[in-house]
């Protein structure tokens, strides 16, 4: 059966047709454009921050696009699976120790995996490996996890001390006084150039004089000489001896001000009381003017004839014999006169209690009275007799 159309339907016929053709033109050139139809190898990596990572995300190496994120795995609260889609040709640059860098476009933008090969030369990863990531903090993370409000009150704390040092400068002329110091450190500074002028050309003769060599070897060889470090190893035992350390803190104990103050006032008033002894009229001096005048004449000759008497071997003897029978005696008597003291001391006792029992008799209690008072009128005498005549009343 013949079908016959008109010119508008085949007019939209061909426009349908030819805005097909269109579509599988476009669908062809971006295939070929995006590579949809060429061969790719996955590879995997793990990282902790997913945001700015999206599906299509692309993957470059040495700056170059060779693939593209496919799939976005969560695994744990701090671990996402990143499937990198890389095109087949490119796959034999990704060698073992590649890592996988997470950064950002520019800082802020999306985030992008830049693949950085090891240096030298390295085996090819085979598909599905694990590259290890690498994850920088940029600048929208750093801004994240800033705590605003702790600065704020930093901020706030500084402003305030910053506030109290300008009160306490402003009081008692302190800030003027501080710039006028600065003002004298200018002077200061030319004179300490002016001395360094003056002292750079000795240094440099000092530096370039052929002796110096010589001296700072001989230097060398002292304290390289096994006498010195003996010494310093004696020096340095006996510093560390506890002995030491004690001597030093009862020195530093003994030269303290107060005490040192003290000490020096005891022996100036020690040097004083020589002084006036060894003076004229001093006891050291009267004393030595009696030692001469006992010695002067024959005193001394009389003293020494009275010590040989006395030292001759027969009474030196006699009166040895006579102290050993003393002490024979005194030993003998010795052990009683513990007994006798006690019985002494029961007959005194006894004696008071039996007098105490007479004097409460009845005949004797008022002679007793009169006899006290006839006893304190002869000591009052006495007591008068014995003032001397001109003694105030």
């Amino acid at each position: 059966m013949k079908i016959f159309l008109s010119k508008p339907e085949r007019t939209a016929g061909l426009f349908i047709v030819g805005s097909c053709a269109l579509v599988v033109v476009f669908f062809v050139g971006a295939a070929i454009q995006n590579k949809w139809l060429t061969p790719r190898v996955h590879y995997h990596t793990t990282v902790v921050h997913g945001d700015g990572l999206r599906p299509g995300s692309p993957v470059l190496l040495s700056g170059v696009e060779v693939g593209e994120i496919a799939v976005l795995t969560l695994r744990s609260h701090s671990a996402i699976d990143v499937e990198m889609s890389l095109l087949k040709e490119h796959a034999p640059l990704v060698r073992a120790g590649t890592h996988a860098v997470v950064r950002r476009l520019l800082g802020f933008g999306e985030k992008r995996i830049h693949l950085t090969p090891p240096e030298g030369n390295s085996p090819p990863l085979p598909e599905g490996a694990l590259l290890p990531a690498e994850e920088h903090t940029d600048i929208p993370e750093a801004l994240a996890t800033l705590d605003l409000g702790a600065y704020l009150g930093t901020m706030n704390r500084a402003m305030a001390a910053a506030e109290m040092v300008l009160k306490k400068l402003e009081d008692g002329d302190r800030l003027e006084r501080l710039v006028n110091a600065l003002d004298r450190l200018g002077p200061v500074v030319e004179k300490v150039d002016k001395l360094l002028d003056q002292v750079d050309q000795p240094l440099v003769a000092l530096i370039q004089n052929p002796a110096l060599p010589q001296t700072l070897e001989g230097a060398n060889e002292l304290l390289h000489d096994p006498l010195l470090h003996q010494t310093l190893a004696g020096a340095s035992q006996m510093l560390n001896d506890p002995a030491t350390r004690k001597l030093v803190h009862g020195a530093a104990s003994v030269m303290d001000a107060e005490r040192l103050g003290k000490m020096l006032t005891h022996v100036e008033a020690l040097v004083t009381r020589l002084d006036a002894m060894t003076g004229e009229k001093g006891a050291v001096t009267h004393i030595l003017e009696s030692a001469d005048k006992m010695v002067a004449g024959d005193r001394l000759d009389r003293l020494v004839g009275a010590a040989e008497r006395l030292t001759d071997e027969k009474k030196l003897g006699r009166i040895l014999d006579n102290v050993s029978i003393l002490a024979e005696q005194t030993a003998k008597i010795g052990p009683e006169i513990p007994k006798l003291t006690h019985e002494l001391t029961v007959t005194l006792r006894e004696a008071v209690v039996v007098l105490r029992a007479v004097q409460k008799t009845w005949m004797l209690e008022g002679k007793s009275e009169d006899a006290r008072k006839e006893l304190d009128k002869a000591k009052e005498a006495e007591e008068g007799a014995a003032k001397p005549a001109d003694a105030p009343k």
